[in-house]
């Protein structure tokens, strides 16, 4: 039996409604009703607030199912997988505006440096090129070899795995 129908089953056994249990613990209606359909994780406040209107500690009652264990997990990778899509998009952004700049910059030097000049000195350019060039290099591996959470990941499965 899970967290909603325990709240609900001793909700009835008191002999309250969901609309008398919310004017009595304060909390919202809407609050109650998404507690009972086990929609999200309530909150420590609006179990303790129910908890007392009804008597019981609810906080003891509540330990996630596997449900809505794998559901978090679900929201977990979710997660990860935007992060990686975000940093996927930062990294072709600066690559498109490398690929804009750093010829412009080379045009810009080839046109103002004089002709005799041009190969006698170390070109300007390059420097740019290379310093941005090695952070695009860094943004490439934090987009798409260095997996995000992995560390985290292996971490957590063997503390799971010891018990």
């Amino acid at each position: 039996m899970n967290f909603g129908e325990q709240l609900k089953e001793i909700r009835s056994s008191k002999g309250l409604t969901q609309i008398e249990l919310s004017e009595k613990s304060g909390i919202a209606l809407r609050t109650v009703q998404r507690m009972e359909r086990n929609e999200g994780k309530p909150s420590l406040y609006s179990m303790n607030a129910i908890g007392d209107a009804l008597g019981v500690n609810l906080t003891l009652l509540y330990a996630p199912d596997d449900e809505t264990e794998k559901r978090n997990i679900m929201e977990s990778t979710d997660q990860q997988l935007w992060l990686i899509a975000k940093r996927r998009a930062k990294f072709k952004r600066s690559l498109s505006a490398y690929v804009l700049v750093i010829p412009f910059l080379w045009v810009i030097w080839y046109l103002t440096m004089p002709e005799l000049s041009r190969y006698e000195r170390f070109p300007w350019p390059l420097w740019p090129m290379l310093g941005w060039g090695l952070g695009l290099g860094i943004q490439y591996m934090n987009a798409y070899v260095i997996e995000v959470g992995s560390l985290e990941q292996r971490e957590y499965d063997k503390l799971k795995g010891r018990q």
